[in-house]
């Protein structure tokens, strides 16, 4: 059941560019796991193995069950799975200093002063209406990005610490990385990533 969206997969990993390919995935990994299923029974095995050398994924939880899927099947798989550290992104994460992304850090920085867009922002991202503020819960997975292009870690080392969180390898013998601290390893960047939000931010101004 191929999709734009794992045709688009294919067709990146393919081009003849030796950089890694990072998905980060905020629902389930349907259509990665696709593209690999799809690879996987149109082509040998040597040419499935390069393939899967160039992807690395990083999941917020566990949304549908091809994640499973691929971690049963492809031990050699650089997967990230982040199944609690995400939730340092919360405003109301326990042991986080929420004043600096409660709904007061959210009209101050986002709403206010900041065109069309930011006033689009939405006022409670959180779901609990008493403890509203940014929640962007699948952020770490692009955080972990953003903290690698300014020099914090090296993306291909999840056991560095980074603003998406930090991870460990319980079976070396598989390219699976899991909650390592948890929600305080991202939680603990929260000043530099909202600092960088707010900058950000700014780019909305007229």
């Amino acid at each position: 059941m191929d999709t734009e969206a794992s045709d688009a997969i294919i067709r990146i990993v393919d081009k003849p560019d030796d950089r890694p390919v990072f998905v980060c995935v905020w629902g389930g990994p349907y259509e990665v796991a696709q593209a690999i299923w799809k690879v996987k029974n149109t082509r040998t095995p040597d040419e499935l193995e390069r393939f899967l050398s160039k992807l690395r994924i990083y999941s917020i939880a566990r949304q549908d069950n091809t994640l499973q899927w691929l971690l049963d099947n492809f031990p050699d798989l650089f997967i990230i799975v982040a199944d609690n550290t995400y939730r340092g992104m919360f405003s109301y994460a326990p042991g986080s200093d929420a004043s600096l992304n409660d709904i007061d850090w959210v009209y101050e920085n986002i709403r206010r002063g900041h065109g069309i867009l930011g006033m689009m922002y939405p006022e409670n991202t959180t779901m609990v209406p008493s403890k509203s503020g940014v929640r962007e819960g699948d952020t770490p997975s692009f955080l972990y990005l953003v903290s690698a292009l300014r020099g914090l870690n090296d993306p291909n080392r999840p056991d560095q610490e980074s603003w998406g969180g930090q991870f460990i390898q319980p079976d070396p013998a598989k390219n699976h990385w899991y909650d390592g601290p948890g929600p305080e390893s991202v939680y603990k960047w929260r000043a530099e990533v909202q600092e960088d939000f707010a900058r950000r931010a700014d780019w909305m101004l007229p």
